[in-house]
């Protein structure tokens, strides 16, 4: 059997894998990754036709890779968020010119995101797609009374036959049902919403402007974001079997009249809509976002309720905190990085990588979970309550931009390398601040 050996080995190559093993591209450390889905596949999971928003932060970290402007080219910014609540008066807006922003964000197609960065992966790492991970056990090393893990001897299955990739690190990145997360016995914590979200691309009579619009319904969030050729990308949060039947059942017809009572008519008439996916909902989190030679990250780490599109950001904010963990200090392609003294898969580093990402990650899902638990709560002093501080957020400017850091990412820590590498960007944010 063929063996190898890595200093990082990345399990999944869609959205966080790839942009990790750019993030490590000049850092002197070998990178490998495996990935089962070929990128042009119909079914792979990372490079769909979904949309993602993005925060400030996210667009700064593809700045640094390099990608940004392949993205952007694709990408849409959103100027303006619109929150309301349904049937109740309630409302706030943010605004990026208010806030002397240049976007709040941008939305981007999955597709986009992954033809900018399947072609730097290839140059970045060793690629084995398709190819899954079997299973893995811990190398260790020493004499008989200093036995330590020295790394993760990792079976993998290739279409040419089975091989072994020995690495000092196992990145797990594969996902929210990872088997690789299994197969280094890390259970979960998982909450089932009860909820569904569709997903789906519409048109509508008046241009979108570059709004986003989160709407609170009984039901669950409710968003359209601004799209590429002035369509919306909807994401509309219902009970389970409501989703199924709305999405599976409903002709369009009926469909656009159901959403267009939930929604209101603040983009006029929805005149059409596109095919529609339905995705079932859960929070679920790691029981731990390291173990022996290994990391978990991105959707196999935790999995968030999608309103404020928080999710691929907070993933995306820990790629960057564990590339500078590793010694990632150049991600410029034209600079390299002196060779990597930093053994990746050192039990200190590690931990303090995790025990570091723990508050955004607290913070990110208290924010998303809050915000589900509070607006689908009917309760009528709270309804009066959360309707009046809508109203405070849109007349208090402290407290909505308050609000602006959760939503956009710069809120905590924020790692280096999701920071301005601009000057006269930095200088800009700054005086926000």
């Amino acid at each position: 059997m063929k063996t190898m050996d890595f200093d990082v080995l990345i399990a999944g190559g869609g959205l966080v894998g790839a942009s990790l093993a750019l993030a490590l591209r000049g850092s002197g450390l070998q990178v490998a990754v495996v990935e089962p889905v070929p990128a042009e596949a119909t079914q792979q999971p990372s490079f769909d036709d979904r949309q993602t928003a993005l925060a400030p932060t996210s667009r700064r970290f593809f700045e640094r890779l390099g990608v940004w402007d392949a993205i952007e080219s694709g990408a849409t910014p959103i100027r303006q968020i619109h929150v309301s609540d349904r049937g109740h008066g309630g409302f706030t807006r943010l605004c990026a010119e208010e806030e002397g922003l240049p976007a709040l964000g941008h939305v981007a197609p999955n597709r986009v995101l992954g033809d900018a960065l399947r072609p730097a992966l290839a140059e970045a790492a060793t690629l084995f797609c398709p190819a899954e991970i079997l299973d893995t056990h811990v190398l260790m090393d020493g004499a008989e009374a200093d036995v330590r893990p020295m790394g993760r001897k990792v079976r993998v299955g290739t279409e040419a036959g089975e091989i072994t990739l020995n690495t000092r690190l196992l990145v797990v990145a594969d996902g929210m049902h990872s088997a690789t997360r299994e197969a280094l016995g890390v259970g979960t914590h998982a909450r089932d919403y009860g909820q569904s979200a569709i997903i789906a691309n519409l048109r509508t009579e008046r241009p979108h402007d570059g709004v986003a619009y989160e709407r609170f319904t009984p039901d669950g969030p409710l968003a359209l974001l601004p799209s590429r050729d002035e369509t919306v990308s909807l994401v509309w949060t219902l009970p389970h079997d409501d989703a199924e039947t709305a999405a599976q059942t409903w002709d369009d017809v009926t469909f656009l009249a159901e959403l267009q009572a939930a929604f209101g008519w603040r983009l006029g008439r929805l005149e059409s809509v596109g095919s529609r996916s339905v995705y079932p909902l859960a929070a679920v989190t790691a029981e731990a976002f390291a173990t022996e030679r290994a990391v978990i990250l991105g959707n196999a780490a935790h999995a968030l309720h999608p309103v404020a599109g928080q999710g691929l950001n907070l993933a995306l904010r820990d790629v960057a905190a564990l590339a500078e963990a590793l010694g990632a200090v150049s991600v410029d392609p034209q600079v390299d990085a002196p060779a990597s003294a930093i053994d990746p898969g050192d039990p200190e580093v590690l931990n303090h990588y995790a025990q570091a990402r723990q508050s955004d990650y607290r913070r990110t899902f208290t924010f998303t979970d809050g915000l589900v638990r509070l607006f689908s709560n009917e309760c009528l002093p709270l309804v009066a309550a959360r309707n009046l501080g809508l109203t405070a957020l849109d007349l208090f400017p402290p407290a909505r931009r308050y609000l602006l850091k959760q939503a956009t990412g710069a809120a905590g820590n924020v790692p280096t390398l999701c920071q301005s590498p601009s000057p006269s960007m930095e200088r800009r944010e700054n005086e926000h601040e």
